[in-house]
């Protein structure tokens, strides 16, 4: 089986775990609009493609499917995500497995002003978060909001644009300042639709800090989830990690799963506090998070159950087990670019 990561990046260690469980029965196939990137130089085969809002990106990818004979394709970055789910059945009319969430699901993951509604909704705890500076103003004057406060895109990954405001002249300051770098960077191409809500202020609340993979299968039925506390964070990515067995946190994050009927890994970010017991849910991305290499350390294998579950085979327990107490970090290796 061939597989076609897409937007792969720098998920370099992605790749390394697809080409391991594949073990030369199968290739791994990479596309980017930006060739010179550490997950290119690590796939099989690489090309280089139009940029995901182009007319011409959904024809070029049903094309290298084509060529490639995939069989199972999944995307790793937020921003490609809407456009593949929108198209997921042209891709699955060629016989192709699809990692790709329904659109909702999608969209309720990439907008996290619609992540907010969900989880109050459904009683999950998250936040208090406004929308947009007169509202955070407004509950400020309240009293239902206290500094500090969290600024952040609307339409966000990792830690871009995300900053900690201590007092008003702070939250002005970095409520503009944010919605100017959206507007210069790849966030725009889904915050335009609306840029004058394009920024959220989220309450800060206090607690450890976990990650959590989930895995629903293809057709969204629960299996795993791995716990993981996050001990240091860089660029916006868990960079050490331990895992564990929270069982709170595993409760909180698989009633998640369930209700989104998600395909693949979710990841969910939920601060515990071991004080109070309180737990709130941050965020979640519909997609192989950046913690994902602390649970296949731990013992988790995702990937091999995606494959086994594309091909119609049973999936193997062990992918679902992991050791606890197992500490990961991630390490950076430098690759030569060849066959450029």
């Amino acid at each position: 089986m061939n597989v076609l990561l897409t937007s792969v990046g720098r998920r370099c260690y992605l790749v390394e775990y697809f080409k391991q469980e594949l073990a030369g029965k199968g290739h791994v196939i990479g596309v980017n609009s930006d060739p010179l990137t550490s997950g290119m130089a690590a796939v099989d085969r690489r090309y280089t493609v139009p940029p995901i809002d182009d007319d011409a990106y959904i024809p070029r990818l049903l094309e290298i499917c084509q060529e490639e004979s995939i069989g199972l394709m999944l995307s790793l970055f937020d921003i490609d995500l809407p456009i593949l789910a929108r198209h997921r059945d042209q891709f699955e009319a060629m016989g192709i497995s699809v990692v790709v969430s329904d659109p909702w699901v999608v969209e309720a993951a990439n907008d996290k002003w619609l992540t907010y509604g969900l989880l109050l909704e459904h009683g999950l705890g998250t936040p208090l978060t406004f929308l947009g500076l007169e509202s955070a103003r407004s509950a400020l004057k309240r009293g239902e909001l206290d500094f500090p406060v969290i600024v952040k895109p609307r339409w966000g990954m990792g830690s871009i644009s995300i900053y900690t405001a201590e007092d008003m002249e702070e939250l002005e300051f970095f409520y503009r300042y944010a919605l100017k770098n959206i507007a210069a960077s790849y966030l725009n191409i889904l915050a335009r639709s609306d840029m004058d809500h394009a920024v959220i202020v989220q309450e800060k609340v206090q607690g450890q800090e976990y990650g959590v993979d989930v895995l629903n299968d293809l057709d969204g039925n629960f299996l795993t989830s791995v716990v993981k506390k996050k001990i240091a964070m860089r660029s916006g990515e868990t960079d050490i990690a331990v895992t564990e067995d929270n069982e709170l946190v595993r409760h909180i994050t698989e009633s998640l799963g369930v209700l989104l009927k998600h395909r693949g890994s979710l990841d969910v970010d939920i601060i515990f506090d071991e004080s109070t017991g309180d737990s709130k849910v941050i965020e979640f991305n519909a997609r192989f998070g950046g913690g994902y290499p602390f649970s296949h350390l731990a013992g988790a294998n995702f990937v091999s159950a995606l494959l086994s579950l594309a091909q119609g085979q049973l999936v193997d327990i062990k992918c679902f087990s992991y050791i606890r107490g197992v500490q990961g970090v991630k390490a950076i290796v430098p690759t030569t670019l060849t066959d450029y």
